[in-house]
């Protein structure tokens, strides 16, 4: 119990450090973080905001909204380093996300997928060309779907930030669009197996209207936490023909 409170103690003094820099990280909610029961850190998911295909981002939800946006960071030691807390001896700590949406697909994708562009040589969501950060950092340049303008400092042992949307073209008529996230904090090791820590479940809807207003504006589902990742997110890795990563050998 000790240990969870100065877990939640330091991970604060984070924020508040942080935010001296420049435009204060809202939280929404902080998934604990465990390896073997024991605890190493906390996954924090900020306030979702909306957006209009990415660009006149809010914390409240316009009329025009498709899409939502949100940070999520995995707080190991609070300096972006994997010392101090680094129970798992992890090499370093990386953000994996599957995606499961009813909207229609473009060519090659699938309903459930992990969540990377085609041509990633690894299931990690922290990647460039995708918005993501490592340590000390800056938001990313692109702040047209962010509720903030420049770059604040964030500070994590690694960050994304992610911004879906589907528009109505891409809704399937009389039918909801419903995109839906799990993701996962991973103890990537240079020599071992890696290992899946704990997750956190998040999304959104858009209620199909019909007529004239075809899906409303999109509603934040919230997050929920989870110790271990569910079955569908361990058969979406072991399945995958995305990446050559599998998860029962790569994974322990």
């Amino acid at each position: 119990m000790l240990r969870r409170i100065a877990i939640a103690t330091a991970y604060i003094i984070s924020v508040v450090v942080s935010s001296s820099f420049a435009a204060e990280l809202q939280v929404g909610k902080a998934c604990p973080v465990t390896y073997q029961n024991e605890p190493t850190g906390i996954l924090v998911f900020s306030k979702a905001w909306y957006h209009s295909s990415r660009s006149s981002a809010k914390y409240i939800a316009g009329d025009n909204a498709t899409g939502i946006g949100i940070e999520i960071h995995l707080q190991n030691n609070y300096s972006g380093k994997v010392e101090g807390l680094n129970l798992p001896s992890c090499d370093r700590y990386r953000l994996i996300q599957v995606r499961e949406t009813t909207a229609r697909l473009f060519q090659g994708e699938s309903r459930i997928q992990i969540d990377i562009p085609d041509g990633f040589d690894n299931p990690f969501y922290d990647n460039a060309p995708l918005e993501h950060g490592y340590g000390l950092h800056r938001t990313p340049i692109d702040d047209s779907d962010k509720p903030w303008t420049g770059r604040p400092y964030r500070d994590a042992s690694v960050s994304i930030y992610d911004t879906p949307y589907v528009s109505d073209a891409w809704g399937v008529e009389g039918e909801h669009i419903d995109v839906n996230f799990e993701t996962c904090a991973v103890c990537e090791r240079d020599r071992g197996y890696d290992s899946i820590l704990s997750c956190g479940s998040w999304g959104y809807r858009r209620d199909y209207m019909g007529g004239m207003t075809g899906w409303s504006e999109p509603e934040f589902s919230g997050v929920s936490c989870s110790a271990t990742p569910s079955k569908t997110f361990q058969e979406t890795l072991d399945r995958s023909h995305r990446v050559d990563y599998s998860y029962w050998i790569n994974w322990r």
